[in-house]
């Protein structure tokens, strides 16, 4: 089965470059075309549920998708949400500069429990749903970890900038994920769909 883990649609925060983390902030018009965009990118596809972040602009994500592809099971997950960034929340490039070059301690949640409860969630619903694949929406930093950690470390954290709603393919076999298409707009999706069989 495949997980396809895709990073909400934007909000103005994003545009603005700044850290959300738990900040609850609804997606833009872009964000809102951009989750159109998505699902019709993965209307040719199967899938048998929609796991989503409890946040409001993953959660909406979610929903376009679904309603778009007949998906009746949207499920609501706290273990992707997105990391708590703590004091950085907020803060625009300018203002995280500053923040740091002060010398204030950052205290936002740490690599490693993200890390783990990202994966603890997918395992938990690449068991649940063994046989069909599935749509997971988070966020940003959240996939990034994963990416990271099934990548050992050759893409993800520190490595890339996701885009919005971006498609991330992730094989489960034998009990073990493994990276495949990654950083995917709806468009870049497409392509790869008419030139290679990832279905």
């Amino acid at each position: 089965m495949k997980i396809y883990l895709i990073r909400h649609g934007e909000t103005d925060w994003n545009r603005q470059g700044r850290f959300q983390g738990r900040e609850d902030i609804a997606l833009n018009e872009n964000g809102l075309l951009q989750a159109k965009r998505c699902a019709a990118a993965l209307s040719n596809d199967r899938f048998e549920a929609v796991i989503t972040s409890p946040l409001v602009r993953a959660r909406r994500t979610g929903e376009i998708i679904a309603e778009h592809l007949g998906i009746n099971k949207l499920i609501v997950e706290e273990g992707i949400t997105e990391r708590d960034f703590s004091k950085v929340s907020g803060l625009t490039p300018f203002e995280r500069e500053a923040f740091y070059a002060s010398g204030e301690k950052d205290d936002k949640e740490p690599w490693e429990k993200l890390c783990d409860r990202m994966l603890e969630s997918m395992y938990k619903y690449a068991k649940q749903f063994s046989k069909e694949d599935i749509i997971m929406v988070s966020h940003g930093a959240s996939i990034n970890s994963v990416l990271s950690v099934i990548s050992s470390g050759k893409t993800g954290t520190g490595k890339i900038i996701l885009k919005n709603t971006c498609i991330n393919i992730i094989h489960f076999e034998h009990g073990k994920f493994r990276l495949g298409e990654y950083n995917l707009t709806s468009e870049e999706y497409i392509a790869l769909k008419q030139g290679m069989n990832i279905g």
